[in-house]
């Protein structure tokens, strides 16, 4: 169980209680999509979003260091890459800069 992310709710609001939701993962057998149901709408998740990977220059940088695990995990053109919560995708160009696939 999980509230909502980047929600503040001030004392007053917490009450009775912050509402959780369950982190149950759906996987699509076909093309192998990997989800949460939807308890929320996206309106009610991100109008009040306060933060976006791709906006940080300073952790675009250290994410940029992906390129070093080139040898441990044979990051390359014949690689097939899923992203996983990497919040608005920041992680994804640098796979892609090495050749790597994203679907097919």
């Amino acid at each position: 169980m999980s509230p909502l992310c980047e929600t503040y709710p001030s004392a007053a609001e917490n009450q009775p209680r912050e509402m959780f939701y369950p982190l149950h993962v759906f996987v699509c057998e076909k093309c192998f999509l990997v989800q949460l149901e939807e308890f929320e709408s996206p309106e009610n998740i991100f109008s009040d979003y306060l933060y976006f990977s791709s906006y940080s220059d300073s952790w675009l940088k250290h994410c940029e260091g992906t390129r070093h695990l080139s040898p441990t995990i044979r990051i390359g053109r014949a690689e097939f890459c899923r992203e996983v919560a990497s919040n608005d995708g920041y992680l994804l160009q640098y796979f892609v800069k090495k050749g790597c696939r994203f679907g097919d």
